[in-house]
């Protein structure tokens, strides 16, 4: 499978990959003495098209984390291209011998979210590159690099693509020879960041994994709009605190309440939790995604007010999720309190979650989801006495906070005392810290 014809300018120095009718090569170029890689197939195979496919794919975009093409040939019987070697090892082979830190998984997938962006927006239409997974990304240092667009293909023909693609990494659509569009990289990402975690340090992340489940959604139109929002939701975790500038009012920010079960008591704790941070001069917004709390509160609250959507009372700031408002009022800056009941679906985004147990027998846990052992998970115990948040606490392996018991519907030292406790090491909350 070797071309003839090509011994004057390369030396092969090992068959890299080979079939009947395609092999991959490492040659020296010796008129510079560089290593180079030539991918060769024959004219006759049926496919032979997909190599001037994917050089005129590549001649189209001049980036360092793309591999560089330097011609394309041909002899009596090969189409063959050569591009440039890519030194380092696959992320497949890395991760065969190490455990990515969490830094390390959020710095590769954002370069390979930057990589992919590149192909979506660079050239005069999308690049669908369709073949996202550990062995095509390569890790050279600090810098990421993304090889074989052997599949990639224009957006224009994406709509009567061939099935192609490696299962268990692929998006559903595209296995299934369906029209494509850039969800299916988005897709690809995903799958290559849930590979990434499952062998990192940061394998209980929920944030990690909510990213990784929003953009593997079956659905296409499920997934992130594009490669860019994706890209964003994985720069906010890596740490860069917003509320960095003195008398800054708000935090762009998310805490999920989430009850281990129904009755537990979580509309409750998370509109305590609004009041409490308001009352800390931080603009804080309650929102209710389950039912149409604050509308109630509305039509039942004396003395409350309803701006833009938003309604305003004491300590109180609730988004209204009624009518028109949704569409003509744009949610304000703040940190978000999420009510989601006992749903499981964390909203996207969510930095914190409060997870909330009742303490009766018919509302206890069967199974615990796996994101609780996160540090920045935390367990409240309502409606319970002292041994059953200890019980709790052994069970789970984690510190459980009692939430004291109320009687009425106003804001109490209590609750404050345990929301005090539970966030006083948020530095980026500045929780006994305001100036």
């Amino acid at each position: 499978m070797i071309p003839k014809g090509i011994d004057d300018k390369y030396e092969v120095i090992r068959i890299l990959q080979e079939t009947a009718a395609t092999a991959v090569l490492l040659v020296n170029y010796k008129k510079v003495g560089a290593l180079r890689i030539l991918k060769a197939i024959h004219k006759a195979d049926s496919n032979a098209n997909s190599i001037l496919s994917e050089a005129h794919l590549l001649q189209g975009f001049k980036s360092s984390q793309i591999p560089t093409l330097y011609e394309v040939e041909e002899t009596d019987e090969f189409f063959y291209l050569v591009e440039e070697f890519v030194e380092g090892i696959s992320l497949r082979e890395y991760l065969q011998k190490n455990k990515l830190e969490r830094n390390q998984l959020l710095h590769i997938s954002i370069e390979l979210c930057k990589i992919v962006e590149c192909l979506h927006t660079a050239g005069s239409e999308p690049v669908i590159y369709r073949d996202m997974k550990p062995e095509h990304v390569y890790l050279a240092g600090d810098d990421i690099k993304l090889i074989d667009f052997g599949i990639a293909i224009l957006k224009s023909n994406a709509k009567n693509a061939k099935a192609m693609g490696t299962k268990g990494w692929a998006a559903p659509e595209q296995l299934k020879g369906e029209a494509l569009d850039e969800g299916c990289d988005i897709y690809g990402l995903g799958k290559v960041i849930e590979f990434m975690q499952m062998n990192s340090y940061g394998k209980d992340d929920f944030r990690i994994k909510q990213i990784v489940e929003y953009a593997t959604k079956e659905n296409p139109k499920d997934r992130f709009s594009a490669v860019e929002e994706m890209r964003a939701s994985l720069e906010s975790l890596q740490g860069a605190r917003v509320n960095d500038k003195i008398g800054k009012k708000h935090l762009e920010r998310k805490i999920a309440v989430i009850g281990g079960g129904p009755s537990v008591g979580t509309t409750r704790i998370a509109m305590s939790l609004c009041r409490f941070f308001n009352r800390k001069k931080i603009d804080c917004y309650y929102r209710d995604i389950e039912k149409d709390t604050v509308l109630k509160l509305w039509k039942n609250l004396k003395n409350a007010k309803l701006r833009k959507g938003v309604l305003y009372h004491d300590s109180f700031q609730g988004i209204l999720e009624y009518g028109e408002t949704v569409e003509h009022y744009k949610a304000p800056d703040g940190l978000y309190i999420y009510d989601c009941g006992s749903s499981k679906e964390i909203p996207l985004g969510t930095d914190i979650i409060l997870y909330v147990v009742g303490g009766a027998p018919w509302q206890q846990v069967d199974e615990y989801p796996a994101w609780i052992t996160d540090e920045n998970v935390y367990v409240i115990n309502n409606f319970s006495d002292r041994v059953t948040a200890i019980t709790l606490a052994r069970e789970i392996k984690k510190k459980v906070y009692r939430y004291p018991t109320v009687q009425d519907s106003e804001f109490s030292w209590n609750e404050e005392k345990v929301f005090s406790a539970i966030f006083k090491n948020k530095k980026d909350l500045f929780i006994g810290q305001q100036q």
